[in-house]
């Protein structure tokens, strides 16, 4: 038995029926050092991976016992490249796609696994492999996004073809991500975790390679940063994609680009898309189960074929914490700070940071960068050890950081303890809502910004940031003067 388009290591073309990973002209497929695939002479037909006689013929003799086919359209290219073939073509479609559509009824506890709430905004960003891949062409691409977008609204997580990560290797792919990791961003490991991330993002910002394909096909708003027409085979899936996903303008706001591409999606959109990805949705393991029983010669089992969603315990990514920060704190009552906050490891020209008013820079003591630690407003220090108390562990700060006015040590993410430059000292509980200590020292500096002197600080203050409502309770001590 064999069934043809296995390529090992790379777990997006194991998958038989996988709707991209048998195009003609897709990197993902390609051989290194072939980069061209076209045949000689003929631009329109192409060798395509798993369908050519290359793959499928030995001494003229067919091999496989079965080629499965995700695609009608497949079948047609098998039968013009490897006529011999025919016999022994199955259309099973495509069991990815159709366990990622039976994966939607959990896409609330794949985004509680990301880190996201109901209301933020996900954003997937999708990269197959190569020169012509997004990385390829657009290599602070992910830094530019995060820039853009504030830290309590979106969530950016970053999906990377295997063939880019043990091509360089896990250590350099974390390395050359460590400050967009630094500033929030979510790493799904390269082998289990993609259709997650895809499930539960609100857009994909991707390329040509299969995964924007899936996005597409199962609805996700979805944008192109790269497209190299000449990769990609006319009358495929993936051209489909090309033709009906809107294309990234670098000159314009990403920003404004995604939340549009969002606000603007039709659920018509990627229809043409959606029909090339499988000839049979939700059949794929009823027909592959057949063909497996019958090429094992046994009888197949009266009992249902099951499509299993995937597993959230399964979704493990590397946990990118934002560790410093560019807040704008606007104080819109007496008891109530507007707070916005964007990762200040990364830099854009389209941030609307530059746009906000009295910004302030709130940074952790363990940041690995001495230069956001010596110019931070706000320091915080997360759970000192046991042996260390507060008052300790924010004396160290003020010592250490000249700059500093205000440092916070988080005992909890719930609570802590906050002390000015000049002695004044609060405690803050986190009592509603999502939110941490540290927006306390965000809105104690709004306070003391509009000329409020620290003893009038409220009992309680209220945090707007992003779509969310915090409520910290507050108690102010002030140093005795003698």
């Amino acid at each position: 038995m064999g069934i043809l388009n296995i390529q090992p290591g790379n777990p997006e073309t194991r998958k038989p029926g996988n709707p991209e990973t048998r195009k003609p002209g897709n990197p993902e497929t390609r051989k290194p050092g072939n980069p061209e695939t076209r045949k000689p002479g003929n631009p329109e037909t192409r060798s395509v991976y798993g369908l050519s006689q290359q793959w499928l013929v030995r001494d003229g003799v067919v091999i496989p016992s079965a080629v499965v086919l995700s695609h009608d359209e497949q079948y047609g290219r098998l039968a013009e490249l490897t006529p011999d073939a025919l016999s022994v073509a199955v259309v099973g479609g495509d069991p990815c796609f159709d366990r990622m559509r039976a994966s939607i009824a959990h896409r609330a506890r794949y985004r509680a696994v990301l880190g996201a709430h109901s209301d933020t905004t996900v954003v997937a960003v999708s990269s197959t492999w190569g020169s012509n891949s997004l990385l390829g062409r657009h290599l602070d691409l992910i830094g530019d996004l995060l820039a853009e977008l504030s830290i309590d609204e979106h969530l950016v997580a970053a999906i990377l073809h295997p063939n880019t990560w043990f091509a360089h290797g896990p250590l350099q792919i974390r390395h050359w991500l460590s400050e967009y990791l630094r500033a929030g961003l979510r790493l799904v490991p390269p082998a289990v975790g993609w259709q997650h991330t895809i499930v539960a993002a609100d857009v994909v910002l991707g390329d040509h390679g299969a995964v924007t394909g899936y996005s597409a096909a199962i609805g996700r708003p979805t944008l192109l940063a790269t497209f190299p027409d000449h990769d990609v085979a006319p009358g495929s899936v993936i051209e489909a994609l090309g033709k009906s996903a809107p294309h990234v303008d670098f000159r314009q706001s990403l920003h404004e680009q995604l939340h549009r591409a969002i606000g603007d999606y039709e659920p018509d959109q990627f229809h043409t898309v959606r029909e090339l990805t499988s000839s049979i949705p939700d059949e794929s393991a009823r027909t592959l189960r057949q063909v497996f029983y019958q090429l094992m010669d046994l009888p197949e089992p009266d009992r249902a074929a099951v499509v299993r969603p995937f597993d959230p315990s399964e979704l493990t990514i590397e946990d990118g914490i934002a560790c410093a920060a560019l807040v704008s704190a606007e104080l819109s009552s007496d008891a109530s700070v507007h707070v916005t906050r964007w990762p200040a490891d990364v830099t854009s020209h389209h941030s609307a940071l530059h746009e906000a008013a009295d910004i302030h820079l709130v940074v952790r003591s363990d940041h690995p960068q001495r230069d956001l630690l010596t110019h931070a407003a706000i320091l915080t220090h997360q759970n000192p050890p046991n042996d260390m108390h507060a008052d300790q562990a924010l004396a160290e700060i003020m010592a250490n950081y000249p700059a500093c006015r205000l440092a916070v040590v988080a005992n909890s993410e719930r609570t802590g303890v906050l002390r000015h430059r000049n002695g004044d000292t609060a405690t803050a509980e986190v009592v509603d809502g999502p939110g941490d200590v540290a927006l306390a020292g965000s809105a104690i500096h709004a306070w003391l910004a509009s000329g409020r002197p620290w003893p009038t600080l409220p009992d309680k203050i209220v945090i707007t940031h992003g779509p969310f409502r915090t409520s910290i309770q507050l108690s102010v001590t002030v140093p005795m003067v003698t």
